[in-house]
């Protein structure tokens, strides 16, 4: 297991590998109890996509298909931060842990 997210090197490409191919532009954050330490086995995986535009609705319907569909063992939950209102973002810029840089793997 990844200890700070919870989460098999197996589960953490396959999560990698469709962020890379839908928004390798993007930086992207866990928050959330995968964040914080606290994850049950089947948590869901709370995925953050920084940016000041709102992700085209093509890529963020895409993106939660193909998460839906994935053999990944939870559901995962992606915000768009461009869409989220102030109060929200400021409890998981407290809480947060960066997976993803623009044009970059996974950590």
């Amino acid at each position: 297991m990844t200890s700070a997210l919870a989460l098999s090197p197996k589960e953490k490409l396959t999560v990698a590998t469709l962020l890379k191919e839908f928004v390798p532009d993007k930086e992207v954050w866990v928050f959330g109890s995968r964040a914080k330490g606290t994850a049950k086995p089947y948590s869901d995986l709370d995925l953050a996509i920084i940016g000041e535009e709102p992700l085209p609705l093509l890529v963020r319907v895409g993106l939660e298909e193909a998460f839906s569909s994935s053999l990944l063992p939870w559901k995962v939950d992606v915000l768009d931060w461009a869409t989220t209102d102030a109060v929200f973002r400021d409890l998981i810029q407290k809480d947060h842990i960066v997976i993803q840089t623009p044009l970059e793997n996974i950590r």
